[in-house]
């Protein structure tokens, strides 16, 4: 039996669960803690996610126990799985953008300004970098940054200045929260201030912690797939290496497979009302067998202005706005369920598992059952994802 510490400050469910199932057929012992490990604890390894090198000072002979991290670079004894941050924040502001919005927004404690191994810590940093790249903006509101530290965790001022910070935001907006611990105090500012969801304000929140974002007091849009493939490669990895394998010290990046949207956080902030008709229909019907026309004629316009109105706002066509819609919900299918191909190709308005092979390995340059095993297993050697 070997003894596996799992150190996580920021424990959850879908990183958890294959985890544990990992180590129970490897007969594993796991022990939790959160970032205050036992005063010296010793055994076979170690998984973690945001602890610093000081919080394993009470671990015997740590500089010689193979250690998984979510964020410490790689050396010697520690191996890193992270969250490709840029590739999130991509995926984040084309979704808002495809949507019409121009205006972001966000509400945390702080964001985190260091890099590691080249991109930003902080996915959050990542979504500003990736704002600025498109020349537009993100307001942020960091109650570590505008309060004096002893009002940080002072319920009462929070709200105050979320209210304030809000209140003074065109409408409307879209706000992108990086945890789901914000949600309450955010939605129970809005709601104060008399603010739309999602009307005047379209929430998006990066974690995969559905059950606050699906109970909120909104049902809330949110970005999936990153945590179950986490709690996947991240025992795998320290498996391969308490077995004495030699392993690259490049980090590994996990990015997520998909953003789920919910009716009652996401909303269109597009002016022109055939363009933002057309959008709407391929939003609702894209799991039907529909295509560019059938939007020109909901929309009431010719292929051809539905085509240019497209590219005006969204600088890409039309079948190429459905396509990616499709896609987004392809890679959801293939990464959180077993359906076989024939039934993905149902789901997303295909009309075979063949014409969906086709159309995934031309998106993503591999074939779907590659795709799903690729999410599900920690890369070898020869693998360079």
């Amino acid at each position: 039996m070997k003894h596996i510490l799992c150190a996580l400050m920021e424990p959850n469910e879908e990183i958890l669960r294959p985890i544990y199932e990992y180590g129970r057929e490897h007969n594993w012992q796991i022990e939790r803690c959160g970032r205050q490990i036992p005063g010296h604890w010793s055994g076979d390894g170690i998984i973690s996610d945001y602890l610093e090198l000081p919080d394993f000072a009470a671990v015997m002979d740590f500089k010689s126990t193979p250690t998984v991290s979510r964020l410490l670079p790689p050396r010697e004894n520690i191996r890193t799985i992270r969250p490709d941050t840029q590739q999130i924040a991509g995926m984040i502001v084309d979704y808002f953008m495809d949507k019409g919005f121009t205006r972001f927004a966000t509400a945390a404690s702080k964001i985190f300004p260091e890099d590691i191994d080249g991109k930003p810590r902080d996915v959050l940093m990542a979504v500003q970098h990736e704002l600025e790249s498109r020349e537009l903006q993100l307001f942020s509101c960091l109650w570590e940054g505008w309060l004096p530290r002893a009002d940080w965790n002072d319920y009462h001022k929070r709200r105050k200045l979320l209210r304030r910070f809000f209140s003074e935001i065109p409408r409307p907006f879209a706000l992108i929260l990086s945890a789901s611990t914000v949600l309450p105090i955010i939605y129970r500012t809005l709601e104060e201030l008399g603010l739309r969801v999602p009307e005047e304000v379209s929430v998006l929140c990066n974690t995969d912690d559905w059950n606050v974002t699906e109970n909120a007091m909104v049902p809330t849009s949110y970005v999936s797939g990153e945590f179950p493939v986490l709690g996947r490669k991240l025992p795998e990895l320290l498996d391969r290496m308490m077995a004495g394998e030699k392993i690259p010290e490049e980090p590994i990046y996990v990015t997520p497979s998909s953003i789920i949207s919910r009716r009652s956080t996401d909303s269109l902030a597009v002016t022109d009302f055939r363009l933002a008709k057309a959008v709407g229909f391929f939003l609702q019907n894209y799991m039907n067998f529909i295509g560019v026309e059938d939007a020109a004629r909901i929309a009431g316009v010719s292929r051809g202005m539905l085509i240019r109105l497209f590219q005006q706002q969204f600088g890409k066509g039309p079948r190429r706005f459905l396509q990616e819609i499709r896609m987004n919900q392809i890679r959801h299918l293939l990464d959180g369920t077993e359906l076989p191909l024939s039934e993905v190709a149902r789901r997303v308005g295909y009309g075979s598992d063949m014409a969906l092979s086709l159309a995934f390995k031309r998106e993503t340059g591999m074939a779907p059952g590659a795709y799903r095993m690729l999410r599900r297993h920690a890369p070898q050697k020869h693998d360079p994802a």
